[in-house]
């Protein structure tokens, strides 16, 4: 009896070494400004979307990005890019914009590591025809990089139970 519990708590003690140290969600989006599918009168002079975590940021490198689609599928022009802790805000020019949908499309990396990425939608006077941007769809993860990590452990726990298995097993077999 001593034996399974010192093997299990060895178990138990690889399977927390194994494990990451960070929580297992992801950061998501907590607001947005203007808010996400709201009609406005005239173009913001800046977009700004808050998280639920930190942004990193890694020197000069640009690993968070804000990017906005015009109705005719053209790229928004932003003069500047910041990040304030877990908000990243585009300043936009005052240029003058057509009316109907922009899409704003993000790619920003948690203090964690995990990148994440979405977009949504705003209205200029009225919104158009939906466009979704080449970005938008190079973005989308699948399950296997969703839970990549759960996979790992899983496996990592299948191999401990393996070798247990076999040791149990090799030691009855030397016994008799």
């Amino acid at each position: 009896m001593a034996t399974i519990r010192k093997y299990s708590l060895l178990t138990a003690a690889l399977f927390s070494f194994f494990s990451p140290s960070a929580a297992f969600g992801h950061t998501s989006v907590v607001s947005t400004t203007p808010i996400y599918k709201s009609t406005l009168a005239q173009m913001p002079t800046q977009v700004s979307i808050t998280f639920t975590d930190d942004l990193m940021e890694i020197g000069e490198k640009k690993v968070n990005t804000i990017s906005i689609t015009a109705p005719d599928n053209s790229e928004v022009k932003i003069a500047a890019i910041t990040i304030e802790k877990n908000v990243i805000i585009a300043e936009l020019p005052q240029d003058k914009f057509n009316d109907g949908t922009y899409v704003v499309t993000y790619r920003v990396v948690s203090a964690d590591g995990h990148p994440v990425s979405g977009s949504y939608e705003l209205y200029l006077n009225a919104p158009s025809a939906p466009v979704k941007s080449a970005t938008a769809v190079e973005n989308e993860h699948g399950f296997l990089h969703v839970h990549q990590t759960h996979l790992i452990q899983a496996g990592v726990v299948l191999i401990l139970i393996v070798l247990w298995w076999g040791y149990r097993r090799f030691n009855r077999e030397a016994g008799e």
